[in-house]
């Protein structure tokens, strides 16, 4: 696994909008699409170099990837990239098939050497599996398909790679040339005789082919991202999820846009049938079809899916314009505001006073450097008014903490009393301010009479309770309903203006949804249905009173931020008839853009609203490979918050889906997560639902699992290590490799080689057949062994740090899983905590027994390569100086090398030591690592004639040990400390200042004779 590659791309993944899986609806804790396609195709495909690996396979690997391609794409790298010394890769078929699953752009490179930038779409290859672009590289794609056709087949009786790579054209050309049969086909939404053939025809060729390849499985679908790019790696996919509003997601992002989002041609009789004249006068002139060059006779539609959605929702939209619109009223110059800023109000508890307060926490309505506005508070006695003014603004917030200070009376009214009138009589609301577009960007007024005299009374008369969600919401400190607001049901989420506008919409959708039953087939009728359900979520999440305006973005946020809903105090209440950010057109595009960008593939996912662990849902060794993302104990309480889309959902979705929206709420009791609040308010008893839950669908996986199943997990503390290692060794399975994948690392330089562990890990696992009883001395000997050549080996193709350690984590696991029991000698049976304490050392012990220096030295560097500058605490300190080493921690306290905060320590940098002893590293006896400090500090000052004298003492030859050992060092510094850019700074002028070291007792000859 490429991981650097794969890190920095899935860093940029979290940045890209447009036609993006996360666009098309919120969902929580999504994998970047990145890591979903490499750990996919990974699990898939053999390793070159493995002495089992079919010699088809390897042949496969020769003539797609090898030096044959035109400019040699997947040319290992002459040079490590992130490594500080030239470090050739070896040019062998596994590192090509690394370089084609990520691989940094040349460019990239170039600019890392001289220490320029390179922008984030051009840091990764375009000829990588990974790269964002690559979604739409057929080239790219051909490649990984026919080279995971050719490892799914090349162990069968088929040992010829050529004749595999024949049939997979055979296959794939009867694809698309049953589906340019189809999609030329006039009025192909009629099912005559002759459409239904041409359409089977494409539903054969497909299934022909993916009926030749394997077949991915994820049990925890979530958002889709996996079984989405399992799908466009042409495999069968499948992925499970409980939740009815992740299933929704799912079936809109992997199933309908890759089955219906595809051409059409339309005759103009029949296209003014379906959509009108005016539609037929609205179409691009590019898009007409002409015959005899006469009038058009007809219309060619690149994505009828998409088109159909954007039609239908202009649709609705003036629908619910035509009947709601004067709630929103226009300015005196037509134009319409992007959205009304509110702040819920409290009564000062004073009783001379009695004000109504905004519970304002700053004034700010824009803050960015260029552009700052404020409300500017004007307090009269017992009244407040406000202007908008430009600049700074000095005004203290009137909520801080937990309380609120009245502006008018100074009095302080505790947060306490607050929520008791909030209970009793429910906060005020204040329309403070109106937000609109103009040629210089947004701009801020007060309201005007008309919008402040809207009759609220009118809006509660035409609300439909039946349309409105009366659901409770469920009590969690998670959400307002359990923080002592008196919010409890879901509707409390929405102002009555905000209601009217959802429920108008559900009611056209409602209108619309019976226009399209009556004349399209249900299965496309009902994905137009889906989207544009979607498209009301999408307005659900922005018009809340629980959202919130953005003032460095100058944007409308939805409320989970932290995948919680907490109390807000004032908020953006979103114009939905606006055009800009947050209306109705704002989120369609994105709904449209997402269908156009996934209609490419040709390949759909097949979702199932089900929990995962039903051991007869598919045969015995029938999926080829489990790729899944598991949740995590207690960390996001999935079901707990799709409720709030799911009460909406019912409403517009449960008469098509009526076995998805049975119940009054989403599913919660099955959910594999461990929330105290669904076991009666008991921690171990959610623990242990959740470890069971876990053990049972991986128990269910290993039945169904004929080969690999990969696991992501999106936690690294020994917690998660213990949960995932019995989990798995609970099921029959071991894992056999482990990957550390940093997903939230900022945008920085790739060499930092960083110690910081890894925001994800990933572990590959097979069914095993266990061994019996063996003893911990037993294993401790093995694990040592098998991380010595791991850790070896890791090195040599650039791991370093927490990637190192993560991997020989996996190692270890694999050693331990291969027995029934492990036992100490006391009887009692080794933990999982006592097994990765034993990596952790065996990796300690590996990485400084090749390092040429003393004790304190050796333990610095591997220190520093294992944990970095973070805190430790003292067992774990303790433990380490006695691994190969004859160090007390004292010792290493008194020598500066380590700082004691409480129970903790922390390498100390070298500023830190400088700072303590002033004259570390002068004396030549002392240690190399206080030699190496001393040439890091002179350099940072600048001070290159001390630098010079101090390196001709210790460093005046290229093969010296000073420069061996600061190679070392540099290596597993964390990136962007100073340390890190001192050493490579230093590293980077070796050749000079050696030149000047040995010349250094020349030139002093020199100035003797002239001072004399």
């Amino acid at each position: 696994m490429p991981i650097r590659e794969v890190s920095v791309e899935s860093v940029r993944d979290k940045s890209i909008r447009h036609g993006h899986i996360s666009t098309l609806h919120l969902w929580w804790a999504r994998r970047p699409l990145p890591v979903c396609r490499a750990v996919v195709f990974a699990s898939l495909v053999p390793d070159p170099l493995d002495p089992e690996c079919p010699k088809a396979f390897r042949k496969a690997v020769d003539a797609i990837l090898g030096r044959s391609v035109s400019g040699d794409p997947y040319r290992p790298y002459e040079n490590i990239p992130w490594t500080v010394v030239d470090d050739p890769m070896e040019d062998n078929l596994r590192n090509r098939l690394m370089m084609f699953i990520g691989k940094f752009s040349d460019r990239f490179i170039q600019n890392e050497r001289v220490g320029k930038n390179t922008p984030v779409k051009d840091q990764i290859s375009e000829y990588s599996l990974i790269k964002w672009e690559s979604r739409h590289n057929k080239e790219v794609l051909h490649r990984a398909r026919k080279l995971i056709w050719v490892a799914y087949h090349s162990g069968s009786s088929h040992e010829d790679a050529d004749a595999l790579l024949t049939e997979y054209e055979q296959y794939w050309n009867k694809i698309e040339e049953a589906e340019s049969r189809y999609y030329t086909l006039i009025d192909r939404d009629r099912e005559t005789p002759k459409v239904q053939d041409a359409k089977l025809a494409v539903d054969e060729a497909i299934a022909a082919f993916q009926n030749r390849m394997p077949s991915v499985f994820d049990p925890f679908a979530g958002g889709g991202a996996i079984p989405l790019e399992a799908a466009r790696l042409g495999c069968r996919s499948y992925g499970n999820d409980l939740n009815p509003v992740a299933h929704i997601i799912q079936r809109g992002s992997v199933e309908f846009p890759q089955k219906f989002g595809k051409p059409i041609r339309f005759s103009r009789e029949r296209f003014i049938t379906r959509y009108g004249k005016e539609a037929w006068r609205n179409l691009p002139q590019e898009d007409l079809l002409y015959e005899n060059g006469g009038d058009a006779t007809g219309v060619y539609i690149a994505n009828r899916l998409a088109f159909d959605v954007d039609f239908y929702a202009r649709k609705l939209l003036k629908m619910a314009e035509e009947e709601i619109g004067h709630f929103y009223p226009e300015d005196e110059h037509g134009k319409k505001p992007i959205a009304y800023y509110w702040a819920r109000t409290a009564r000062c508890a004073n009783p001379s006073c009695r004000a109504e307060v905004p519970l304002l926490k700053q004034f700010y309505l824009c803050k960015k450097k260029d552009k700052k506005v404020y409300l500017k508070p004007i307090v009269e006695e017992k009244s407040i008014r406000f202007r908008i003014e430009y600049g700074t603004s000095n005004d203290e917030a009137w909520v801080e903490g937990n309380s609120l200070r009245c502006p008018c009376c100074g009095n302080i009214t505790p947060i306490k009393q607050i929520k008791e009138q909030s209970q009793k009589t429910g906060l005020g609301l204040w329309q403070i301010a109106v937000i609109e577009n103009s040629s210089s960007g947004k701009r801020y007024r007060l309201p005007n009479e008309e919008e402040l005299k809207l009759a609220k009374h009118e809006v509660i008369q035409k609300l439909d309770e039946s349309l409105i969600p009366q659901e409770d919401m469920i009590i969690t400190p998670d959400m307002v309903s359990g923080r002592g607001w008196g919010i409890t049901k879901w509707k409390d989420l929405f102002s009555p203006r905000q209601l009217l506008a959802i429920q108008t919409l559900i009611q056209k959708h409602s209108e619309i949804k019976q226009e399209l039953f009556a004349d399209v087939n249900d299965d496309y009728a009902q994905s137009v249905v889906t989207y544009l359900a979607i498209l009301i979520d999408r307005i659900v999440a922005i018009q809340t009173s629980f959202g919130r305006w953005h003032v460095g973005r100058e944007t409308l946020e939805h409320p989970f931020a932290r995948q919680a809903i907490p109390m807000i105090f004032d908020y953006p209440e979103a114009n939905i008839f606006s055009s800009t950010t947050g209306g109705f057109k704002n989120q369609l595009f994105w709904i449209v853009t997402y269908i156009d960008s996934e209609s490419w593939n040709h390949f759909h996912s097949v979702c199932n609203n089900s929990s995962s662990g039903d051991i007869n849902q598919f045969p015995h060794k029938s999926i080829t490979a489990t790729v899944t993302d598991p949740p995590y104990y207690d960390a996001i309480a999935y079901a707990d918050i799709s409720d709030f889309f799911y009460v909406w959902m019912k409403r517009t979705l449960a008469d098509m889906y009526p076995l998805n929206f049975a119940t009054p709420q989403t599913p919660k009791t099955e959910e594999c997560t461990a929330l105290k609040h669904h076991h009666s308010g008991e921690v171990k008893k959610a623990y242990q639902h959740f470890e069971n839950k876990l053990k049972n669908i991986f128990s269910a996986i290993e039945h169904q699992t004929s080969d690999i199943v990969s696991i992501m997990f999106a936690h690294q503390s020994t917690k998660a290590w213990t949960t995932l290692c019995n989990s798995i060794l609970g099921a029959n399975m071991n894992i056999t490799g482990s990957w550390a994948i940093d997903t939230e690392m900022a945008n920085r330089s790739v060499s930092i080689a960083g110690a910081a562990l890894a925001s994800s890990v990933t572990v590959s696992c097979r069914p095993t057949k266990k061994s019996g009883f063996a003893s911990f001395q037993e294993v401790r000997t093995a694990v040592t062994e098998v991380i010595r050549k791991e850790v070896k080996e890791l090195y040599d193709m650039g791991f370093r740090g927490a990637d190192l350690l993560t991997a020989c984590f996996g190692q270890a696991v694999s050693v331990f899983g291969a027995y029934e029991h492990v036992e100490k000698n006391d009887g009692s049976e080794v933990k999982v905590s006592e097994l990765l304490a034993l990596a952790r050392d065996a990796a300690f012990q590996a990485i400084i027994s090749d390092i040429e220096a003393d004790e304190y030295t050796r333990f610095y560097i591997g220190w520093c390569n294992l944990f970095g500058f973070t805190e430790t605490q003292h067992d774990e300190v303790r433990r380490v100086t006695q691994i190969g080493l004859s160090l007390d921690v004292s010792d290493l306290e008194q020598h500066h090398i380590l700082q004691k905060s409480g129970n903790s320590q922390q390498l100390m940098p070298l500023e830190d030591r400088i700072q303590y002893n002033p004259k570390l590293g002068t004396n030549k006896s002392e240690w190399m690592l206080n030699h190496i400090h001393r040439a890091m500090y002179l350099f940072n000052k600048g001070n290159r004639d001390m630098l010079i004298s101090h390196l001709h003492t210790i460093g005046a030859t290229n093969g010296s040990s000073f420069w061996r050992v600061l190679t070392s060092l540099s290596e597993v510094l964390p990136g962007g400390t100073d340390d890190f850019k001192a050493a490579s700074e230093l590293m980077a002028n070796q050749k000079n200042l050696v030149r000047e070291a040995l010349n250094y007792q020349a030139r002093q000859g020199e100035q003797s004779q002239l001072d004399l």
